[in-house]
């Protein structure tokens, strides 16, 4: 699945059809009296057969099944774009803010037909092979799981995706957007990070140019592009919601773009591209809930890109690791160690044999206090820690067994590793 989580749909009542209409007339009006001088006059005398034009659309629309709202934020999204656009005919690139820019008949092209026509090359499709099982429980080879989205990472065949895209497959065929297809190989995948990269043997292939996503700014203008439920080549825009998001449920420790680009199953692992055609993020996950709507997310490329690299250079990527598990149920809270007179903290429910911690000499039920020299309340509390260390670095975790104080010098390994 590409969300994080799948909630009951949030059904949103439609104008009716008059509404529709009223508000499209008003939309037009305001769009023509935003022109000035000769070009102002000619929509004035355009302004009736407009209405009548607007109208019979609305009333089409609306008996197909849809609405003219989209047809007319459209034109007058174009409208309130003439400004910033060029005097040419073919796709450029604004040398003052460096943003693609596309100029065509009477001046209404989106200047998203611009970012697609670059960016969409270096999306592909990705599909799923493995085993599957019937109700009853027979084991059934070679069949296909599931599908989702890539971005060509390097022109020999180097291409991102997403772990839970790739989770379970045994073999991985990609499709580039002119319908080409290839086997493709998995070099390497990261569940922390949700990320996975995959290798087909070709050169030359369109690989997508890269931004930086600390530069983005709430409001700025992105692109979702990718394969949402099968759809080859879906394009979707919409704005930057938030920065720096945490879906801790999803993902533990990488921080996310939120957008309200439309990103449905399918769309994970697909590019989120800035104004410039550079992919800022990997779409990776959608909040689905019955009060919320328009809340797609994205892994940062800043943060997506070291990792891709130690997937490619290593073919896994190399975290500290202390090996315990711990007992939620078994929390040390203020009341609990007012009562049995023992500090508050974190309770190890398992150690791993042979782990950074079984060599240390912590045991399952010792309690877990404090860390080199930070108090320890909460599972996260610990993992924060692990998470900003790195593999080879030692800490001191103080616990109490039994009433008694245990002092382990832990020396963390690579996780992968063990």
């Amino acid at each position: 699945m590409v969300e994080e989580k799948e909630y009951d749909i949030y059904d949103v009542g439609e104008k009716t059809q008059e509404q529709h209409v009223t508000d499209a007339a008003s939309r037009m009006e305001q769009a023509a009296y935003a022109r000035s001088g000769a070009q102002q006059k000619q929509n004035k005398k355009r302004k009736n057969n407009g209405f009548k034009a607007v109208v019979a659309t609305g009333l089409i629309c609306s008996l197909i099944g849809g609405g003219i709202g989209g047809v007319v934020g459209a034109n007058i999204a174009a409208d309130n774009l003439e400004a910033a656009l060029m005097s040419n005919e073919s796709p450029g690139e604004d040398e003052s803010s460096g943003r693609l820019q596309l100029v065509g008949k009477n001046d209404e092209i989106s200047p998203v037909i611009a970012i697609a026509e670059k960016v969409t090359p270096s999306v592909v499709g990705v599909k799923t092979f493995g085993t599957a099982y019937t109700y009853w429980g027979q084991r059934i080879p070679n069949q296909e799981l599931g599908s989702g989205s890539g971005i060509i990472y390097s022109e020999d065949g180097y291409i991102i995706t997403n772990y839970h895209v790739i989770e379970d497959a045994t073999s991985v065929m990609i499709t580039l957007s002119d319908g080409t297809e290839y086997d493709a190989r998995i070099i390497g995948s990261d569940s922390s990070s949700d990320l996975a990269v995959l290798k087909v043997e070709a050169a030359n292939l369109p690989a997508a140019d890269f931004g930086d996503s600390a530069a983005l700014q709430i409001g700025e203008l992105v692109v979702a592009i990718g394969n949402p439920l099968g759809y080859e080549n879906t394009v979707t825009d919409g704005i930057v919601s938030g920065l720096n998001r945490q879906l801790t449920d999803y993902i533990d420790s990488a921080t996310l773009i939120q957008t309200n680009a439309t990103i449905n199953s399918g769309n994970s692992g697909g590019a989120l591209v800035n104004s410039k055609g550079e992919v800022v993020g990997i779409n990776s996950a959608k909040l689905v809930a019955s009060n919320a709507e328009g809340m797609g997310f994205a892994l940062s490329i800043n943060e997506v890109k070291p990792i891709v690299e130690e997937i490619i250079n290593k073919g896994h990527v190399s975290r500290p690791y202390l090996g315990v598990s711990i007992n939620s149920q078994y929390q040390v809270d203020a009341d609990t160690a007012e009562r049995y007179e023992i500090p508050m903290g974190i309770q190890i429910a398992e150690v791993v044999k042979g782990a950074p911690a079984d060599r240390a000499g912590l045991q399952a039920g010792d309690i877990i206090y404090k860390v080199n020299d930070t108090l320890i309340q909460s599972f996260e509390d610990l993992s924060d820690i692990i998470d900003d260390s790195q593999v080879g670095d030692q800490l001191r975790i103080l616990a109490n067994r039994n009433g008694e104080k245990i002092v382990a010098d832990v020396t963390l390994a690579e996780g992968n590793a063990e």
